[in-house]
Order: structure tokens, then C-alpha cells, then sequence
């Protein structure tokens, strides 16, 4: 009997289903798919910079099953590129479809997730909050839950402080077009435009998949929403 294959815990889906080759010399074949811990194991090494090691305990995955994994996924990178096939980002990825339709409420079994608040309730200005609060949320479940002082307000102070802090998502309301740049960037995924409610209960309706966004675009003075360079 062969071993139980462990859960591999995936911090984020990729943003499209597919990539296609183009151009004059195209060849034909069938498409390459890249299963979802593949994906995540070049985006934690390759894209986020993580050491084998760091990655591993990130995906709950011993070293050498990281390994074996990350060949493969690199193996067929490769393979689409020098014989010009699709890649496939999302057959034999179960959910992958209703994730794509829902991807407002997604949520993550195991998460590090900043708030920008200020006195236990959702502050609606990314970058001016005054406190960050940082949840960790593991099997779903809230297992710590810190406030720490925001750095001051300027050019990519904000994304650079929870970046390092290793949050893999922010929940927050109003931000410009920069800041959503610079954290997906950082491999943060952004859920704009939360309501402005006390912590407990913004927790409660995110990890229940109840929360209802609105318009994430930052419309206080001196951050308008066309401004690219901003970080609200």
C-alpha cells in the first residue's frame, strides 16, 4: 500500500486559466497542465524568492516532496516554451471555475491577512491608517490576531511594512491603483473595498464568505481614484 499524500496548502490561485502560445511559427500540441501545488511552488520560489526550506513548511510539504514537485513544474514550463504548447492553469484543479466566479470572497484555509484600522474597526483610507492589524488564520480558524503602529504616510511605506511582516492578503477599504499594483507585485492579494466594521464582526463575514465589497477605488482628497502613483 502506498503512502496518504498529504494536504498542500495553497496561499494563492493563479490569476488566469491559461497561457497560449502566438506567432507565426506556432506549433500544435496538446495543452501542458500545471496542477495548482506545482503553481504555487514557482510562485514561492521563483516569483516570492523563498528558499526551498521556507517554502516547504509553507506549503506543509516535507523538503524533498518540494523538490520533486518543483522539477516537475519547472519541467513543464520548459516543455511548453520549447515546443510552443499551452499551459493549463486550471484542468485537475478542483474548484478552479467557482474560485474564477467568486473571487472577491476567497478564502484561503491558512492565511496572514493586514487590516488598516484604528481603534478596533476597519479604517477606510489604505495608506493613512494609524494601526495595522495582522490576523493569522490557520485551518480557517483565527489563531493570533496583533495591532501594530502604521509607518508613516508615504510612497510605498504601507505595502513595503506588510510585505514584511509575510501577510499574504490585505482586507481593507478604499486604495488607489499603485498600492494594488505594488502588493500584487509582493504576491499580496487585495480584497478593496470592505466595509467599515468593528474587527470581530469584518473577521466573522470574510471568513464566512459574507462579506459584501463595494467600490474599491480611494475617493478622499488628494487620492483620487486615476492616480497611479498613490498608495491610499
Amino acid at each position: 500500500m502506498g503512502r496518504c499524500k498529504n494536504n498542500r496548502h495553497i496561499l494563492a490561485y493563479p490569476p488566469v486559466t491559461a497561457f497560449s502560445p502566438c506567432g507565426s511559427s506556432v506549433q500544435s500540441g496538446e495543452p501542458i497542465t500545471l496542477s495548482l501545488d506545482e503553481y504555487e511552488s514557482v510562485r514561492l520560489m521563483d516569483y516570492r524568492g523563498m528558499q526551498q526550506t521556507v517554502a516547504a513548511e509553507t506549503m506543509r510539504v516535507s523538503r524533498p516532496t518540494l523538490t520533486r514537485i518543483y522539477a516537475e513544474a519547472r519541467r513543464k514550463i520548459a516543455t511548453a516554451i520549447v515546443e510552443g504548447r499551452p499551459l493549463d492553469l486550471s484542468a485537475g484543479n478542483p474548484d478552479f471555475e467557482s474560485y474564477i466566479q467568486r473571487k472577491n470572497n476567497i478564502v484561503m484555509m491558512n492565511q496572514k491577512i493586514a487590516i488598516p484600522t484604528y481603534e478596533g474597526k476597519l479604517w477606510p483610507h489604505f495608506g493613512k491608517a494609524p494601526q495595522v492589524t495582522i490576523v493569522t488564520v490557520e485551518n480557517g480558524q483565527i489563531r493570533e490576531s496583533v495591532t501594530l503602529e502604521a509607518p508613516e504616510h508615504e510612497h510605498g511605506a504601507m505595502p513595503r511594512f506588510i510585505a514584511a511582516r509575510g501577510c499574504t492578503d490585505v482586507l481593507c477599504g478604499g486604495l488607489g491603483p499603485g498600492a494594488v499594483n505594488m502588493l500584487n507585485q509582493m504576491g499580496i492579494q487585495v480584497h478593496a473595498s470592505a466595509p467599515e466594521l468593528p474587527i470581530d464582526e469584518l473577521l466573522r463575514q470574510y471568513l464566512g464568505g459574507e462579506i459584501v465589497y463595494g467600490d474599491g477605488s480611494c475617493h478622499h482628497d488628494g487620492c483620487g481614484g486615476h492616480h497611479h502613483d498613490h498608495e491610499c
